[in-house]
């Protein structure tokens, strides 16, 4: 899970207080980073003297399981593009990269769990987004969406990997750092799957429910709440061995078209 001390410094960065439909504030979020080292029942202590809304306690620290959709999105071929720069062309490079696509996962709700360089994972659900499994694929379709067409024929191309499962927040007792890490299967399938990810594509199994929305079929979409559209096809099954992965097909939704 992501370094509450970068949660706290992205909202502050794009000036975000409460992500969209998100019942996680920024309070929360400090009040929680501040009183990271205590025991669970000092920090449920802490957050009910003080007020504070203690759902994400029940998720980062109380361990309740979490069924989230998450994306892995990062530029297509990244390391050659990328190979010629200098370290301060790199680094405002990047810079500009986030700041195309970290606003857009906040105007959908999602969270950001980890950044890699080029690599952003976010997610939505609990207990960042409370929403039925169909509302929190819409918000990941259309964040993806936006995200692929923004950065369309240009220089910083993206490809996206989208999962779902359930998950748990562990906190490692053992180490002195400010983050919850995520466990499960759901974030082992997505790092597979980001590895076979194409090119202005989101990509996911077969099995995915989100296979069979009505938002991830062939056509034109609406992008954001502009008056631009764009074109999308669904691949077929497409054949694949992924290390720890139970099942052999993924499919392929690409953005063949942007007006």
């Amino acid at each position: 899970m992501p370094n509450l001390k970068q949660i706290e410094s992205l909202r502050n960065r794009y000036n975000i207080n409460r992500v969209s439909d998100s019942k996680v504030d920024l309070r929360q979020i400090k009040a929680l980073n501040e009183n990271f080292n205590r025991p669970t029942a000092q920090i449920k202590s802490f957050f009910n003297i003080q007020g504070i809304d203690n759902h994400i306690i029940q998720f980062l620290e109380e361990q309740k399981n979490a069924n989230v959709i998450l994306l892995f999105i990062d530029i297509t071929d990244f390391s050659s593009k990328c190979q010629n720069l200098t370290n301060s062309q790199l680094s405002l490079y990047l810079d500009d990269y986030y700041d195309k696509v970290i606003p857009i996962i906040y105007k959908y709700g999602g969270e950001i769990e980890k950044i890699i360089g080029d690599g952003i994972i976010c997610l939505f659900g609990e207990p960042f987004l409370t929403a039925t499994k169909d509302e929190l694929f819409k918000k990941a379709d259309q964040c993806s969406k936006d995200i692929i067409v923004k950065l369309k024929e240009t220089e910083k191309e993206v490809k996206i990997a989208l999962n779902d499962g359930q998950i748990m927040y562990y906190k490692n007792k053992s180490n002195d750092y400010t983050e919850y890490t995520i466990i499960g299967k759901p974030m082992t399938e997505l790092f597979r799957l980001e590895s076979v990810s194409e090119n202005n594509t989101i990509n996911f199994f077969h099995i995915s429910d989100y296979d069979k929305k009505d938002f991830s079929q062939d056509g034109i979409y609406k992008i954001g709440n502009t008056s631009q559209h764009s074109v999308w096809k669904k691949s077929s099954l497409i054949s694949v061995s992924l290390k720890g992965v139970n099942w052999s097909y993924i499919k392929r939704f690409e953005c063949t078209y942007k007006t």
